[in-house]
């Protein structure tokens, strides 16, 4: 379940938009070839997951790096030197576009006590992919745009990102109201404080499914949102 929870992390940042805020795996552009990535990490792949980001069928590759964080920012830096890059001190993200113009993205993730670096990987197709559709239970609040949707078929999982002009403080009460009013339960009550609230976690218990939003300003004064239900097996 723990692993889980990362991948859900990393791989939602497969769909955000990237900014000086939030740091994601949106598109952005980029050079080189992404032919000698094993050379560069030599990852042993634990295994792959089925997603559908905005109505395509992609592969979510998970694997093992030895090497700390810093040592894969210099192999990754120097073979491509075209590719863009992204870091924090517990998170790397690399974009390397390839000659067929598929854009391979790499999260690369370090956490004490785990493993050195966990690796998520995943392959877009050349234009930008914009979500199809809306999830009619995730409630959008007013003024929002759908950035991107990510559904996990053998998880009963699904993901949702968007984009808000209002702050946290208006958009997070407004999305937890219409959670309740959905018959969502609070488990936090975190949007009842304007000041320091950020996210939420709901529960349903017909049928059994957890819920959690959470929310970045952004530098214009609104505020990127996240959703993330699971049905409970």
């Amino acid at each position: 379940m723990k692993l889980f929870a990362i991948l859900i992390l990393a791989a939602a940042g497969l769909a955000f938009p990237l900014s000086a805020e939030v740091f994601s795996l949106w598109p952005f552009s980029s050079g080189g070839e992404g032919g000698g990535l094993d050379d560069a990490l030599k990852p042993a792949k634990l295994w792959t997951e089925s997603v559908i980001v905005n109505g395509h069928s992609l592969e979510l590759g998970i694997s093992l790096v030895q090497n700390p964080l810093d040592v894969c920012y210099r192999n990754l830096r120097r073979l491509y030197p075209n590719a863009r890059f992204a870091a924090n001190s517990n998170s790397l993200l690399v974009e390397i576009k390839r000659k067929n113009g598929i854009r391979r993205r790499l999260y690369l993730l370090s956490i004490e006590g785990v493993y050195p670096t966990i690796e998520f990987t995943m392959d877009l197709p050349a234009e930008k992919l914009k979500p199809s559709h809306w999830p009619a239970d995730f409630p959008l609040p007013p003024g929002s745009k759908p950035i991107t949707v990510m559904e996990f078929p053998k998880r009963n999982a699904v993901y949702g990102a968007f984009s808000s002009d209002f702050g946290i403080a208006q958009t997070l009460p407004s999305t937890a109201s219409a959670l309740k009013n959905s018959g969502w339960n609070s488990i936090t009550n975190e949007h009842k404080d304007s000041f320091t609230g950020t996210g939420e976690v709901f529960m349903k218990q017909n049928p059994s499914s957890l819920l959690i939003i959470g929310f970045t300003p952004t530098k214009n004064g609104g505020c990127v949102g996240t959703i993330y239900k699971r049905r409970n097996k």
